[in-house]
């Protein structure tokens, strides 16, 4: 299941609690009997859309960690850096890939194009990050990370944290 369908359904779930919460305390304290076709057409309202509208809001963003592109992103408030990489085996792509999988969600690897594409957990107060690895020839790996919110400041902060722990990754 791609992550942009996981994190609708997480949001609706989350609304949909809420919802059954408070319909509840409404039910018990003031006795108040609402019809089933309010309760679908209430949480459609308030249960379906802000969650939809959330997702779309950072649909291109989350749709380009998993697709199979393997040009860099174009996205605002990204961050690049060319970092050095000292392989100690002589395959230096899977070695690159088995790092950064011990402390990110890799989403999508190409071998043939020696592309890492990985994002950071996403929270509730937090959209984390994304990021793209690409293991160049020379021992050199050039790295784009890349915030889901680009307007949040508590994002670039997480942004330049993302990008000092991949630094510490790669080069220990």
């Amino acid at each position: 299941m791609k992550f942009t369908t996981k994190l609708f359904l997480t949001w609706m779930s989350i609304f949909l609690i809420f919802y059954i919460t408070v319909i509840a305390i409404i039910s018990l304290f003031w006795g108040i009997r609402i019809q089933f076709w309010q309760l679908l057409l209430v949480f459609f309202i308030a249960g379906v859309l802000p969650p939809a509208a959330l997702t779309w809001l950072f649909y291109r963003r989350l749709d380009y960690m998993e697709s199979e592109n393997p040009e860099p992103p174009a996205f605002s408030g990204h961050k690049n850096a060319t970092l050095t990489f000292k392989a100690r085996s002589s395959k230096p792509y899977a070695e690159m890939l088995q790092k950064i999988d011990r402390n990110f969600i890799v989403s999508y690897s190409d071998k043939e194009a020696r592309v890492v594409k990985f994002r950071t957990d996403s929270r509730i107060m937090s959209w984390g990050v994304g990021g793209y690895v690409k293991l160049l020839d020379d021992g050199k790996v050039h790295v784009i990370i890349y915030p889901m919110n680009a307007d949040s400041k508590r994002e670039e902060k997480i942004l330049n944290q993302t990008l000092r722990l991949l630094q510490s990754v790669l080069n220990p």
